[in-house]
């Protein structure tokens, strides 16, 4: 899906921000799990940054293991990896958590900061511009003029805080389909855990079945081992699944959704960041798409042609 240039598309999954420190403070709390991604550079910013902690969950069944460092990439296409991440599209080695940052802010070393207006960091971490001139829409010297926190993506609008196809800066590959972005890093999708550098289902997955290295010789149902007929959905090659809403099965077995898709009503449906709502009340999609409150992606403007779930 080709993001539209209507403006800012800020997503705020739907937590309570507690604001913790301001200038260059560390990124949030170990509470979170959430990734620390690194690029180098980046700790004198050169404008007010924030450290924050989500004190609400939003997130699924993906928090509950194997929680390692992800990546972070700034414009340089450099990136600081935990124990199994990944700078070009891979998966982290974390799982969907809380966002620690406000929405336009990613995480550089640890602090979230603004690559829309940060001298310092301007497109990304560490992309650094020369003394005296000033960050516009993340390019040094630029002079589109996107909304705040927003990017100007080769003359598109893009906020690479949580845009899947461009996640930490515009120059960055999209993530993996098992993912989606969050803090300006790619992370296994809310559903689903990374095990061994795979983001999986463990509710399901045969191989991890109820946690990472787990192996069932029958079907996985709900995270235990049992017989078919305890299923009492779709088996799909061991996997007890909903293919109504499974993101790796979407509809039928083993038909994934894109990197820029969601799974509801069986069908994989394009969708799209929102700028900055908490809640589908405050918020405008453009024509046909429609707003909806997804748990664990927060609002988000999907291109659907049937009801939101819940």
């Amino acid at each position: 899906m080709s993001f539209k240039s209507l403006g800012t598309r800020i997503s705020l999954p739907g937590c309570v921000f507690v604001l913790l420190a301001c200038g260059g403070g560390s990124g949030g709390s170990g509470e979170t799990g959430a990734t620390s991604g690194s690029s180098g550079g980046g700790t004198d910013t050169g404008t007010p940054t924030t450290s924050v902690m989500a004190t609400s969950s939003s997130s699924g069944a993906g928090e509950a293991s194997d929680s390692a460092s992800g990546s972070s990439t700034g414009a340089s296409g450099e990136s600081s990896s935990g124990s199994s991440g990944s700078s070009s599209g891979g998966t982290t080695g974390d799982t969907g958590v809380d966002p620690q940052c406000p929405p336009g802010q990613i995480l550089c070393a640890g602090v979230c900061t603004d690559v829309a207006g940060d001298a310092a960091n301007c497109g990304g971490c560490g992309a650094g511009c020369e003394p005296g001139v000033e960050c516009g829409s993340g390019v040094c010297g630029g002079r589109v003029s996107c909304p705040p926190g927003s990017l100007d993506c080769g003359g598109e609008c893009r906020d690479v805080s949580n845009d899947p196809e461009h996640c930490g800066s515009c120059e960055k590959q999209a993530c993996d389909d098992s993912e989606f972005c969050q803090d300006g890093t790619c992370l296994c999708r809310p559903e689903l855990t990374s095990c061994g550098g795979a983001c999986v289902d463990v509710q399901s997955d045969p191989d991890h079945c109820g946690g990472c290295d787990v192996p069932c010789d029958q079907v996985c149902v709900a995270g235990s081992c049992e017989s078919a007929a305890a299923c009492g959905l779709t088996v799909c090659d061991g996997a007890c699944v909903d293919t109504a809403d499974h993101p790796l099965h979407c509809g039928e077995c083993g038909n994934a959704c894109a990197v820029d898709q969601v799974c509801f009503g069986g069908e994989c449906w394009d969708y799209e960041p929102t700028p900055g709502c908490l809640s589908c009340g405050g918020c405008e999609c453009p024509d046909p798409e429609s707003c909806c409150e997804l748990v664990g992606y927060g609002v988000q403007c999907v291109d659907t042609e049937v009801a939101c779930p819940g």
